[in-house]
């Protein structure tokens, strides 16, 4: 068991570290446009999170990364972020807890996860609102996530770094 001021110390970085990707994302990602898609970093953050210290803790940590997200994203609804996060979290969580290495394989599987979730929660939002263009957004959502997904390289050095350096010692 790791002593309160260390598992603070380790939330902490990952906050600072998330939030330096946000920013890292508001000010290059957003700007890329491919076939008038941009990559959407965000839902890929929860996911690594619950990969490396587990569902239940990296539940916490998205729901946080949610009502932040709800703030500052545009999303279909209030509460988007703050009820798919925690989901793509426990989901992740459960996947890596199953596999045996955590390395650029599950970190490829929970990431492709956390972005098709939220591009199927987002279809599911459409379908219940009467919505018509699923075909479209699917390919939206497709489009987003072979976008985002080579920022895997930049995303899983640093919440790797966070893991085993706040871990190593206890």
């Amino acid at each position: 068991m790791q002593p309160k001021s260390y598992r603070v110390f380790k939330w902490v970085m990952y906050a600072l570290v998330t939030l330096l990707l946000c920013a890292f994302h508001a000010m290059f990602f957003s700007n890329i446009r491919v076939l008038g898609l941009a990559p959407f970093l965000y839902p890929m953050l929860p996911a690594m999170a619950a990969m490396f210290e587990g569902p239940r803790q990296g539940a916490v940590f998205a729901l946080v990364l949610g009502a932040l997200c709800d703030l500052l994203v545009p999303a279909p609804f209030r509460g988007f972020f703050a009820i798919i996060f925690p989901v793509i979290a426990a989901l992740s969580g459960g996947i890596a807890s199953r596999l045996q290495s955590r390395g650029f394989l599950c970190a490829l599987i929970v990431s492709s996860l956390g972005l098709l979730t939220t591009g199927a929660f987002r279809m599911l939002v459409q379908v219940l609102a009467g919505g018509q263009y699923l075909g479209l957004m699917a390919r939206i959502t497709l489009g987003e996530a072979l976008l985002t997904l080579p920022a895997l390289l930049i995303v899983l050095p640093l919440y790797r770094a966070i893991f085993r350096r706040c871990g190593a010692d206890y």
